[in-house]
């Protein structure tokens, strides 16, 4: 019985805390429109060691998940095997990782080039999301 609770304890924590990624697109910039949110679209490749360190570190610090849960729609896309939705692909140049902050009317807000520690890109979100919600 104690092995199975720590199994299931493993188990929920590795998907309790996770960024809760949007994957209809159309329905991303309806949520953001209802709940006053910017996109955070991330668009990575893969063999790419930024776009590595973004998804396996950055993304999995609880400040930035909890953060991003609460004040994004967040997207990410694998630019080198997913179809980028046209409404991002204006934006983006081929760089990668590329987190793009996105209004819900379609403009882009901000942009982020290449990877970050993690305290330092939670505080990026933090400094444009507050300017954002401050000047709507």
């Amino acid at each position: 019985m104690k092995k199975l609770f720590l199994i299931f304890l493993f188990l929920t924590s590795i998907f309790a805390n996770n960024i809760h990624w949007v994957k209809n697109y159309k329905n991303a910039f309806e949520l953001a429109k209802k709940e006053h949110k910017l996109l955070m679209v991330d668009i990575s490749v893969h063999h790419c060691p930024p776009c590595w360190y973004m998804a396996n570190i950055v993304y999995k610090y609880k400040p930035v998940i909890d953060y991003v849960n609460k004040n994004f729609i967040p997207i990410f896309i694998y630019a080198d095997t997913d179809r980028v939705p046209i409404e991002f692909s204006v934006y983006f140049t081929g760089a990668a990782p590329n987190v793009l902050l996105i209004t819900p009317d379609d403009k882009l807000y901000y942009r982020i080039f290449g990877s970050r520690p993690a305290k330092i890109f939670l505080e990026v979100l933090k400094q444009y999301n507050e300017k954002y919600q401050k000047g709507k």
